[in-house]
């Protein structure tokens, strides 16, 4: 799906550091999941839903909906052992086991009759290359969705060849070292994000999520060159 290798850089280290390191470089990154919530209590009305998240990572939005939504079950797929890994641990650490499920592969490995109430692709298809790969991450994505069902995508953009880009690229260098991140990690970090994400302007992510099949699009989220939007598959 993507040329960036997820077990190589979401090594053992990088997942136990996850957690901690995420909240200094994405601005709001807790009030954005208390976003993600407000937004599914709104528009999400089924009591017992089932949500899909892509990427899940250290299972930070399964632990954090596991309260809020009770009667909800949940499924993370997620292609790095060791973040899986981390995922399952979280999970069972709040006694969330019983609804919540740590898939490790991609979405795309999912057995098709799996369909979903909504789902969500926080901080994930920044790393996907736009060779045709986001639009199929997308699309295997709405292919386990009910119609009508909303999908919350957050990710880095950018036109890179834009002078905001640029300027918002050091005014975010700047954030992490507010943060009080070492300077040299926050270089490191860079290297990575010049490197490995794989930047598209806001117009082309919502031309991807109509070609994927989804409709109407909101925006909810900005930070820098964050941004998050709610979709709904037609």
């Amino acid at each position: 799906m993507t040329q960036f290798d997820t077990t190589q850089h979401f090594d053992q280290q990088k997942a136990d550091a996850y957690d901690r390191v995420i909240r200094q470089v994405v601005p709001g990154y807790e009030t954005l999941h208390e976003m993600i919530k407000v937004l599914l209590k709104r528009y999400v009305k089924k009591t017992d839903a089932r949500l899909l998240s892509v990427g899940c990572g250290t299972g930070v939005e399964l632990t954090t909906m596991g309260y809020d939504f009770p009667e909800w079950h949940f499924l993370g797929v997620e292609p790095a052992p060791a973040m899986a890994d981390t995922a399952k641990a979280n999970v069972m650490l709040e006694r969330l086991t019983e609804r919540c499920e740590i898939f490790q592969g991609f979405v795309e490995d999912l057995d098709s009759d799996q369909q979903f109430d909504v789902a969500t692709l926080v901080l994930v298809m920044h790393f996907v290359p736009d060779d045709g790969s986001k639009e199929a991450l997308l699309r295997s994505i709405a292919n386990h969705l009910k119609p009508g069902a909303p999908l919350v995508l957050t990710d880095l953009h950018a036109d890179v060849e834009g002078e905001r880009f640029e300027k918002f690229l050091t005014i975010w260098r700047d954030w992490q070292l507010h943060k009080g991140m070492p300077e040299h990690i926050v270089d490191r970090g860079f290297e990575h994000v010049v490197r490995d994400i794989q930047f598209v302007s806001e117009d082309r992510i919502l031309e991807l999520l109509h070609s994927a099949g989804f409709k109407i699009v909101e925006p909810f989220y900005g930070a820098f060159l964050f941004g998050g939007w709610i979709a709904w598959k037609e």
